[in-house]
């Protein structure tokens, strides 16, 4: 928790390790939640991929940038990790998280290694 801010009296557990501990402006109960410091990413994307009126595809692409955090809503179990921008969104449980860290560091290793 920042120490600039006092604690909120509704948050009655302890926040996780990977927590940024500003809670301080969560007074709605559905915005209460740990989150960790974002982790902004900046992604080469491919632009709209079928612009209306054209018949074949745009290889257009464009610089975008992704925001990657974990959260956990208060007093849940369930620990989630997000990849989102205004966008588009990805949440998974951390568990599947895990499974796809797993399946890219294989994909990147093959990759590379062709490249």
């Amino acid at each position: 928790m920042n120490p600039e801010t006092a604690r909120p009296d509704w948050l009655t557990e302890p926040c996780p390790a990977w927590c940024d501990g500003r809670h301080d402006d969560q007074s709605m109960v559905d915005d209460r939640r740990h989150c960790s410091a974002y982790e902004v990413v900046p992604i080469i994307q491919p632009s709209e991929r079928w612009p209306r009126g054209r018949h074949r595809p745009n290889d257009d692409v464009e610089a975008e940038e992704l925001n990657v955090l974990a959260f956990r809503d208060v007093s849940a179990r369930e620990t989630w990790v997000a990849i989102a921008n205004d966008r588009q969104k990805v949440e998974v449980t951390l568990e599947s998280a895990v499974r796809l860290h797993a399946a890219l560091g294989v994909l990147l290793g093959r990759a590379t290694a062709m490249a």
